[in-house]
Protein backbone atom coordinates (compact mmCIF):
# COMPACT_ATOMS: atom_id res chain seq x y z
CA UNK A 1 0.00 0.00 0.00
CA UNK A 2 1.57 3.23 -0.85
CA UNK A 3 2.54 6.08 2.00
CA UNK A 4 -1.05 8.17 0.41
CA UNK A 5 -3.68 5.67 0.80
CA UNK A 6 -1.83 4.59 4.41
CA UNK A 7 -2.30 7.78 5.92
CA UNK A 8 -5.76 8.38 4.46
CA UNK A 9 -6.82 5.38 6.66
CA UNK A 10 -5.30 6.22 9.49
CA UNK A 11 -5.94 9.63 9.65
CA UNK A 12 -9.61 9.49 9.96
CA UNK A 13 -11.52 10.55 12.13
CA UNK A 14 -13.64 6.90 12.29
CA UNK A 15 -10.35 5.10 12.23
CA UNK A 16 -8.75 7.32 15.11
CA UNK A 17 -11.63 7.10 17.36
CA UNK A 18 -11.12 2.92 17.74
CA UNK A 19 -9.21 2.29 21.19
CA UNK A 20 -6.09 0.28 20.42
CA UNK A 21 -1.83 0.68 20.54
CA UNK A 22 -1.48 0.73 16.97
CA UNK A 23 1.09 3.37 15.75
CA UNK A 24 0.30 5.77 12.68
CA UNK A 25 4.16 4.28 12.31
CA UNK A 26 3.47 0.82 12.28
CA UNK A 27 0.90 1.24 9.90
CA UNK A 28 3.03 2.81 7.37
CA UNK A 29 5.60 -0.27 8.42
CA UNK A 30 2.98 -2.66 7.68
CA UNK A 31 2.44 -0.68 4.40
CA UNK A 32 5.95 -0.67 3.56
CA UNK A 33 6.33 -4.95 3.76
CA UNK A 34 2.90 -4.76 1.57
CA UNK A 35 4.07 -2.18 -1.26
CA UNK A 36 7.10 -4.94 -1.56
CA UNK A 37 4.82 -7.54 -1.82
CA UNK A 38 3.14 -6.07 -4.47
CA UNK A 39 6.28 -4.94 -6.28
CA UNK A 40 7.41 -8.59 -5.88
CA UNK A 41 3.83 -10.42 -6.82
CA UNK A 42 4.07 -11.86 -3.58
CA UNK A 43 0.74 -13.12 -3.08
CA UNK A 44 -1.03 -14.84 0.31
CA UNK A 45 -3.53 -14.62 2.87
CA UNK A 46 -2.93 -12.54 6.11
CA UNK A 47 -3.42 -13.65 9.76
CA UNK A 48 -3.35 -11.34 13.18
CA UNK A 49 -3.83 -13.19 16.67
CA UNK A 50 -4.92 -10.42 19.18
CA UNK A 51 -7.28 -7.74 17.83
CA UNK A 52 -8.40 -6.59 20.74
CA UNK A 53 -11.38 -3.72 19.29
CA UNK A 54 -9.79 -4.02 15.75
CA UNK A 55 -7.51 -0.57 14.74
CA UNK A 56 -4.93 -2.82 13.58
CA UNK A 57 -6.95 -5.36 11.74
CA UNK A 58 -9.06 -2.73 10.43
CA UNK A 59 -5.44 -1.95 9.07
CA UNK A 60 -4.74 -4.94 7.81
CA UNK A 61 -7.80 -5.27 5.80
CA UNK A 62 -7.24 -2.47 3.51
CA UNK A 63 -3.99 -4.72 2.44
CA UNK A 64 -6.29 -7.35 0.66
CA UNK A 65 -5.62 -7.99 -2.70
CA UNK A 66 -7.54 -10.28 -5.01
CA UNK A 67 -8.67 -13.29 -3.65
CA UNK A 68 -6.44 -13.37 -0.31
CA UNK A 69 -8.33 -13.45 2.82
CA UNK A 70 -8.03 -12.24 6.39
CA UNK A 71 -8.16 -14.43 9.40
CA UNK A 72 -8.27 -13.30 12.89
CA UNK A 73 -7.93 -14.75 16.32
CA UNK A 74 -9.05 -13.28 19.47
CA UNK A 75 -10.39 -14.71 23.01
CA UNK A 76 -12.48 -11.06 23.00
CA UNK A 77 -14.56 -11.33 25.87
CA UNK A 78 -13.54 -14.77 27.13
CA UNK A 79 -10.83 -12.67 29.60
CA UNK A 80 -10.84 -15.58 31.71
CA UNK A 81 -8.95 -17.33 29.54
CA UNK A 82 -6.58 -14.00 29.38
CA UNK A 83 -3.97 -15.11 32.52
CA UNK A 84 -1.33 -12.54 31.09
CA UNK A 85 -3.89 -9.86 30.98
CA UNK A 86 -2.32 -8.62 27.42
CA UNK A 87 -5.30 -6.68 26.12
CA UNK A 88 -9.24 -6.99 26.85
CA UNK A 89 -10.87 -7.52 23.48
CA UNK A 90 -14.74 -6.81 22.64
CA UNK A 91 -16.26 -9.24 19.99
CA UNK A 92 -19.57 -6.77 19.21
CA UNK A 93 -17.20 -3.68 19.25
CA UNK A 94 -14.87 -5.24 17.13
CA UNK A 95 -17.54 -6.92 14.60
CA UNK A 96 -18.60 -3.03 14.48
CA UNK A 97 -15.53 -1.42 13.42
CA UNK A 98 -14.59 -3.71 11.17
CA UNK A 99 -18.13 -3.18 9.00
CA UNK A 100 -17.90 0.11 9.50
CA UNK A 101 -14.88 1.27 8.69
CA UNK A 102 -12.65 -1.72 7.18
CA UNK A 103 -12.00 -2.28 3.97
CA UNK A 104 -15.03 -2.69 1.86
CA UNK A 105 -16.76 -6.17 1.86
CA UNK A 106 -14.21 -7.38 4.29
CA UNK A 107 -16.62 -9.44 6.69
CA UNK A 108 -16.98 -11.47 3.72
CA UNK A 109 -13.37 -12.37 3.45
CA UNK A 110 -12.64 -12.89 7.01
CA UNK A 111 -12.76 -15.42 9.18
CA UNK A 112 -12.58 -14.86 13.00
CA UNK A 113 -11.39 -17.81 15.46
CA UNK A 114 -12.91 -16.53 19.03
CA UNK A 115 -10.77 -19.16 21.04
CA UNK A 116 -7.08 -18.95 22.28
CA UNK A 117 -4.50 -19.04 19.75
CA UNK A 118 -2.70 -22.00 21.19
CA UNK A 119 -5.49 -24.07 20.48
CA UNK A 120 -4.94 -23.95 16.88
CA UNK A 121 -2.95 -26.03 14.66
CA UNK A 122 -1.94 -25.32 10.93
CA UNK A 123 -4.44 -27.92 9.68
CA UNK A 124 -6.71 -25.44 10.86
CA UNK A 125 -5.80 -22.44 9.36
CA UNK A 126 -3.94 -23.18 6.35
CA UNK A 127 -0.10 -22.24 5.31
CA UNK A 128 -0.62 -19.55 2.49
CA UNK A 129 0.18 -16.32 4.63
CA UNK A 130 2.23 -13.84 3.19
CA UNK A 131 1.84 -11.90 6.60
CA UNK A 132 1.10 -12.99 10.04
CA UNK A 133 1.10 -10.69 12.77
CA UNK A 134 1.31 -11.47 16.26
CA UNK A 135 -0.01 -9.36 19.33
CA UNK A 136 -2.02 -11.98 21.36
CA UNK A 137 -0.92 -13.85 24.99
CA UNK A 138 1.82 -12.09 26.34
CA UNK A 139 3.64 -14.50 28.41
CA UNK A 140 6.58 -16.71 27.11
CA UNK A 141 4.46 -19.84 25.96
CA UNK A 142 1.98 -18.04 24.33
CA UNK A 143 3.66 -16.28 22.48
CA UNK A 144 6.33 -19.07 21.51
CA UNK A 145 3.41 -21.01 20.53
CA UNK A 146 2.08 -18.21 18.54
CA UNK A 147 5.59 -17.79 16.84
CA UNK A 148 6.44 -21.62 15.98
CA UNK A 149 2.40 -21.52 14.04
CA UNK A 150 3.55 -18.46 12.71
CA UNK A 151 6.23 -20.26 11.12
CA UNK A 152 4.73 -23.08 9.85
CA UNK A 153 1.89 -21.10 8.32
CA UNK A 154 3.63 -18.30 6.61
CA UNK A 155 5.18 -18.98 3.15
CA UNK A 156 8.53 -18.80 1.84
CA UNK A 157 8.73 -14.98 1.57
CA UNK A 158 6.37 -14.21 3.78
CA UNK A 159 6.70 -11.74 6.95
CA UNK A 160 6.23 -12.62 10.49
CA UNK A 161 5.66 -9.78 12.57
CA UNK A 162 5.88 -9.32 16.55
CA UNK A 163 4.34 -6.93 18.66
CA UNK A 164 5.57 -5.71 22.18
CA UNK A 165 9.20 -7.79 21.55
CA UNK A 166 11.63 -5.62 23.81
CA UNK A 167 9.04 -3.98 26.23
CA UNK A 168 10.07 -4.00 29.83
CA UNK A 169 6.16 -4.80 31.17
CA UNK A 170 6.12 -7.53 28.89
CA UNK A 171 9.19 -9.86 29.21
CA UNK A 172 7.64 -13.00 28.30
CA UNK A 173 7.73 -11.86 24.71
CA UNK A 174 11.14 -11.27 24.64
CA UNK A 175 12.24 -14.63 26.05
CA UNK A 176 9.63 -16.56 24.18
CA UNK A 177 11.44 -14.59 20.96
CA UNK A 178 14.85 -15.46 21.65
CA UNK A 179 14.14 -19.06 22.54
CA UNK A 180 12.69 -19.45 18.97
CA UNK A 181 15.16 -17.87 16.90
CA UNK A 182 17.34 -20.37 19.16
CA UNK A 183 15.09 -23.42 18.24
CA UNK A 184 14.56 -22.21 14.56
CA UNK A 185 17.40 -21.26 12.69
CA UNK A 186 15.24 -20.78 9.33
CA UNK A 187 14.18 -17.44 10.52
CA UNK A 188 16.09 -13.81 11.50
CA UNK A 189 14.96 -10.28 12.89
CA UNK A 190 15.55 -7.91 10.29
CA UNK A 191 13.93 -4.78 11.52
CA UNK A 192 12.36 -3.32 15.01
CA UNK A 193 10.30 -0.19 15.73
CA UNK A 194 7.25 1.36 16.34
CA UNK A 195 6.58 -1.49 18.86
CA UNK A 196 6.81 -4.06 15.57
CA UNK A 197 10.05 -6.73 15.51
CA UNK A 198 9.92 -8.21 11.41
CA UNK A 199 10.88 -11.72 11.12
CA UNK A 200 11.89 -13.15 7.99
CA UNK A 201 13.76 -16.30 6.58
CA UNK A 202 17.33 -16.10 5.58
CA UNK A 203 17.05 -16.13 2.49
CA UNK A 204 14.85 -13.34 1.40
CA UNK A 205 16.57 -11.21 3.77
CA UNK A 206 17.80 -8.93 0.69
CA UNK A 207 14.19 -9.27 -0.34
CA UNK A 208 13.41 -6.61 2.70
CA UNK A 209 16.40 -4.65 3.20
CA UNK A 210 17.02 -4.31 -0.42
CA UNK A 211 17.66 -0.05 -0.65
CA UNK A 212 18.23 0.44 3.07
CA UNK A 213 21.43 1.62 4.04
CA UNK A 214 22.61 -0.21 6.91
CA UNK A 215 25.78 1.56 7.79
CA UNK A 216 22.91 4.56 9.10
CA UNK A 217 24.00 5.67 12.67
CA UNK A 218 22.34 7.84 14.66
CA UNK A 219 21.07 11.32 12.73
CA UNK A 220 20.87 9.49 9.71
CA UNK A 221 17.55 9.63 7.86
CA UNK A 222 15.21 6.21 8.12
CA UNK A 223 13.96 4.42 5.36
CA UNK A 224 15.99 5.76 2.19
CA UNK A 225 14.01 2.66 0.66
CA UNK A 226 11.39 4.97 -0.01
CA UNK A 227 11.34 8.30 1.39
CA UNK A 228 7.80 8.94 0.19
CA UNK A 229 6.63 7.04 3.43
CA UNK A 230 8.32 9.98 5.78
CA UNK A 231 9.04 7.90 8.77
CA UNK A 232 12.63 10.14 8.54
CA UNK A 233 10.32 12.28 10.22
CA UNK A 234 11.40 12.34 13.95
CA UNK A 235 12.86 8.75 13.77
CA UNK A 236 16.64 7.86 12.97
CA UNK A 237 18.38 4.51 12.31
CA UNK A 238 21.23 2.38 14.14
CA UNK A 239 22.16 -1.22 13.31
CA UNK A 240 23.25 -3.51 16.06
CA UNK A 241 24.05 -7.26 16.08
CA UNK A 242 20.94 -9.30 17.72
CA UNK A 243 21.46 -13.08 18.05
CA UNK A 244 24.40 -13.02 15.93
CA UNK A 245 22.91 -11.08 13.01
CA UNK A 246 22.30 -7.37 12.31
CA UNK A 247 19.51 -5.50 13.19
CA UNK A 248 18.18 -2.29 11.90
CA UNK A 249 16.47 0.04 14.69
CA UNK A 250 14.51 2.66 14.01
CA UNK A 251 14.42 5.20 17.00
CA UNK A 252 13.57 8.30 18.65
Amino acid sequence: MNPEKTRQIYERPDYKAIDGWFSDEAALLFAWIDEIHETENIIGNIFEVGCHHGKSTVFLSALLRNQEILMVCDIFDDQELNPSTSGCGDYTIFQNNMASVGASGVLRRMKVFQQRSDTLKVEDIGDRYRFFHIDGGHNCDETLYDLRLASQATIGNGVIVLDDPFRPEWPGVTEALIRFLDECNRFRAIIVSFNKLVLVRHDHVDLYLQGIRPEGISKAPALDRDQAFRLDEGWYKKQLPFLGYPLLIYFQ
